[in-house]
């Protein structure tokens, strides 16, 4: 078939559409990677990576520091050299290792923004995000009780977040400045908002480009 055949510009044009539909975030390893990685942030060896990094790899438990973005050079430097980490290093296996590094990786390129749900309040009750920024948006619910979250103009729908325990979703900022909001639709109060304003004003988020190497040293 010939490039220039009505046939084949209109199939050109359905693969550009369609790669257009695709939903964020697209990442290089595959969906069931990914998953598998979250698995083992979370419960490798018994205490999973978030024991001392944090349950987003922000650094936030005090322990371990800020790896999100790290590289599987330096998830491997760090199992190797850290003495601490030898429960993990006993346990994981390559392909753990892999994913897990996948998975990391990811989060580098999502700017973590957070908010506390508290009797349906949100603290912060406001954030703002530059134009396009990929986004992890982090839900903490405080109550005991299970809380059900929703957003009306956001493009995600409705998702619970366990009593004491955190949720989050992924997604990205258009290009045009605009405002968003999320609120709770089980809590106490049922008029607040945790609102994401869209600002050309806001602080720049930086991704963390994940590119294997042997000899990075960001953990």
């Amino acid at each position: 078939m010939k490039l220039g055949t009505a046939t084949t510009r209109i199939a050109l044009a359905h693969l550009f559409v369609a790669a257009l539909l695709l939903p964020f975030p697209v990442h290089a390893d595959d969906d069931s990677q990914l998953a598998e990685g979250a698995r083992v942030f979370s419960t490798v060896a018994g205490v999973g990576c978030k024991t001392c990094h944090g349950e987003y790899a922000e650094g936030d438990v005090g322990v371990g520091p800020y790896i999100r973005g790290a590289t599987e050079g330096a998830i491997r430097a760090a199992i190797d050299a850290t003495g601490e980490m030898i429960v993990i290093k006993s346990a994981i296996t390559e392909d753990e290792i892999k994913a897990v590094s996948a998975y990391v990786g990811s989060l580098g390129t999502m700017q973590a923004v957070r908010t506390l749900a508290k009797r349906g309040r949100f603290l912060p009750a406001e954030v703002s995000i530059r134009p396009g920024t990929a986004v992890q948006l982090i839900i903490q619910n405080s109550s005991i009780q299970p809380h059900t979250f929703k957003s009306d103009n956001l493009g995600i729908g409705e998702f619970v977040v366990a009593g004491r325990s955190s949720g989050s979703v992924e997604w990205r900022a258009p290009e045009a400045e605009a405002e968003f909001s999320l609120y709770c639709t089980d809590c106490k109060l049922k008029d607040q908002f945790f609102t994401v304003r869209v600002a050309a004003s806001a602080k720049e988020f930086r991704p963390v480009v994940s590119v294997s190497s042997a000899t990075d040293d960001a953990m």
